[in-house]
């Protein structure tokens, strides 16, 4: 399960095409008390990214949640944006040549969706077999 990202602050993010990895380092608001002595930081990592779309970073990211969205929900949402990305670049895979049957497709590689929401900044969208807290 993954923790509450609920007005963190994105530190920043990183992805690893050739590992097929995305990581998402947040901080809680220090002002915000939460029992602890020093704030809360998490690195959110995802694995086995099939797909992604992040926008509008203003590099003061406040996130609102991350959560896991039915595949099939995540393609009906979201299935005009993927279908032009494949159309003008292949991306995100050749699973988005038939966004009919990509949800049947997807489920079965054992993707699962997730959804970025924030508050002021960054959002978007993830395509992934898992999503974990980095251990330190």
């Amino acid at each position: 399960m993954l923790p509450s990202l609920h007005d963190d602050f994105l530190v920043s993010y990183e992805v690893n095409c050739e590992t097929r990895q995305i990581k998402l380092r947040a901080k809680r608001d220090p002002r915000v008390p939460t029992g602890n002595e020093e704030p809360t930081n998490h690195t959110i990592v995802i694995n086995g990214v099939e797909g992604y779309r992040f926008e509008n970073d203003n590099f003061s990211n406040i996130i609102f949640s991350l959560e896991p969205i039915p595949v099939a929900k995540l393609i009906a949402t979201y299935g005009s944006q993927i279908r032009e990305s494949y159309r003008m670049a292949g991306a995100p895979g050749p699973w988005a040549a038939d966004l009919a049957s990509a949800p049947q497709v997807l489920t079965a590689m054992g993707i699962q969706g997730f959804i970025l929401s924030s508050s002021y900044g960054l959002s978007g969208w993830i395509l992934a077999k898992e999503a974990s807290v980095e251990q330190r």
